[in-house]
C-alpha cells in the first residue's frame, strides 16, 4: 500500500515538475533562443530537452491526460494532417529515412501538448511566460536596431544577433511579437493600452528594417483581425494608422515595398503549380524532392516560397484541406472566445502566420526554425488556450 502511494507521489512530482519548471523554460527557449544562442544544433537541443522529451515523459507518467488532448479539436486536425503527410512518403522519392520523417510530426505533437498541459496546469504561469519573452524581444530589437544604424550602407537590411542568419526569416520572429504587443495594446484597459505602445514602434521599426515586404501584408491582416474582434474606438485609431503608416511609406521610402517587384515570386508558383497539376490530389509524397530552377540563378529553389503551395505539392489536395481546416478551427475558436483577450492576441499571431505564409516558406512539418513563428507557435497557444478553458469547465 505504502509503496504504491510513493509510487503515485513520485508520479505526481515528476508531472508537476514538468509543468511547472521544465515546459516554462521550455516555452521561453523556444521563443527567445533563435536571437540568443550562438547556433541553430543548440536551439533544436533546447527544445528536445524542455519541451519534446518532457511532453512525452508527462504523458507517459499520466496517461490519462491524453485522452483530453485527443478531444482538442485543434489536435485532432492536426494529427489527421500529420497521418496522410506520412503516408504520402508511400509514394514519394525522399531520401531521407522512416525514423527521421516519423520524428518531425512528433515534434510538432510534442510541443502542442506540452503548451495544452503547461495552461491546463497553470494558465497564469502559460500566459506570464508569453510577457516574459514579449519583454525579453524588446532589448534585442534595440539592440539590432542599433547594430544596422552603426553599420547600415545602402541595401543592407536587419538581420538579428545570434542564430538569426537571414532578413526574411528574422522578420517572422519580430513581427510575431510586433502583434503580440499591438494585441496586448488593443486588448488592455484604457489606462494600460499606452504601455504597448514604445514596443510597438521598436519592433515595427526593426520589422521594416528586415527590408521584407511579406510581414507588412502580415500585419495590415493582423491588424485587421485586431480591429475587427476588438470593435472598439481604438479599432478605427488603429484603422486610420495603418493607412497614414502605408502612405507615409509610399511617399517617403516607396523602393520598400516596390523596388524589388515580385521577388520572382510569380515564377515560382507557376513553375510550383505546373508540377502540381501533374499530381493534384495526392501530391508528390512527404519530403519529395523539389528543385526549381529560374533564369538567373545558379542554385535552384527547393521551397516554392507560399506554404499553400507547399502543403499543395507535398501533400496534395487531401493534405491542403486539413492544412486549411486546421487553421479555420484555430480561428474559429478564437472568434468565438473574442471576449477574452488572450484568445483576441493569439488570433492576430495566427493570422499574422497566415498573411507571412502567403508569399513565404513551403516545406511542412520542419524542425524548429523561424517558419514555426508563422504556424506551430501560433496553433500550440490556441490549442492551449482552448484546452485549458475546456478541462476548467469540465472540472466545474
Amino acid at each position: 500500500m505504502h509503496s504504491n502511494e510513493h509510487h503515485w507521489s513520485q508520479r505526481t512530482f515528476t508531472f508537476t515538475f514538468i509543468c511547472d519548471w521544465l515546459l516554462p523554460m521550455g516555452l521561453l527557449s523556444l521563443l527567445i533562443g533563435l536571437p540568443l544562442l550562438p547556433d541553430r544544433s543548440l536551439y533544436h537541443k533546447l527544445f528536445y530537452a524542455l519541451i519534446a522529451a518532457p511532453a512525452l515523459v508527462a504523458l507517459l507518467v499520466r496517461p490519462q491526460e491524453l485522452r483530453p488532448l485527443l478531444r482538442e479539436p485543434i489536435i485532432l486536425v492536426f494529427l489527421a494532417y500529420a497521418a496522410w503527410a506520412l503516408l504520402s512518403i508511400g509514394w514519394s522519392d525522399t531520401e531521407a529515412s522512416i525514423g527521421s520523417l516519423l520524428k518531425r510530426p512528433l515534434y510538432i505533437f510534442m510541443l502542442l501538448a506540452g503548451c495544452c498541459l503547461l495552461a491546463q496546469q497553470s494558465q497564469q504561469r502559460f500566459t506570464r511566460c508569453m510577457l516574459i519573452a514579449s519583454l525579453a524581444a524588446l532589448p534585442i530589437a534595440f539592440y539590432s536596431l542599433a547594430e544596422i544604424a552603426t553599420t547600415w550602407r545602402p541595401g543592407h537590411r536587419l538581420v538579428g544577433p545570434g542564430a538569426l542568419d537571414n532578413p526574411l526569416l528574422s522578420s517572422h520572429l519580430f513581427g510575431f511579437f510586433c502583434i503580440l504587443w499591438l494585441g496586448l495594446g488593443m486588448t488592455l484597459p484604457r489606462q494600460r493600452g499606452w504601455i504597448a505602445v514604445l514596443p510597438v514602434l521598436i519592433l515595427g521599426a526593426t520589422l521594416l528594417a528586415t527590408g521584407s515586404r511579406t510581414p507588412l501584408l502580415a500585419a495590415s491582416l493582423a491588424g485587421a483581425w485586431l480591429a475587427l474582434a476588438c470593435w472598439n474606438k481604438r479599432s478605427l485609431v488603429l484603422a486610420l494608422i495603418g493607412l497614414c503608416g502605408l502612405s507615409a511609406l509610399l511617399l517617403l521610402y516607396p523602393e520598400a515595398l516596390l523596388a524589388r517587384g515580385t521577388s520572382y515570386r510569380l515564377e515560382l508558383w507557376q513553375d510550383a503549380l505546373s508540377r502540381i497539376s501533374q499530381k493534384p490530389w495526392l501530391g508528390f509524397g512527404f519530403d519529395a524532392a523539389l528543385a526549381i530552377q529560374l533564369p538567373g540563378f545558379s542554385v535552384p529553389f527547393s521551397e516554392p516560397h507560399s506554404f499553400a503551395i507547399g502543403v499543395l505539392y507535398y501533400t496534395g489536395m487531401v493534405g491542403l484541406s486539413l492544412w486549411l481546416a486546421m487553421h479555420l478551427v484555430a480561428l474559429r475558436q478564437c472568434w468565438i472566445n473574442r471576449a477574452n483577450y488572450l484568445f483576441v492576441i493569439a488570433g492576430a499571431l495566427m493570422v499574422y502566420g497566415i498573411g507571412g505564409g502567403l508569399a513565404e516558406g513551403g516545406g511542412i512539418l520542419a524542425r524548429p526554425k523561424e517558419h514555426w513563428f508563422l504556424t506551430w507557435i501560433p496553433l500550440a497557444l490556441i490549442a492551449a488556450l482552448s484546452f485549458s478553458q475546456r478541462t476548467s469547465e469540465t472540472r466545474t
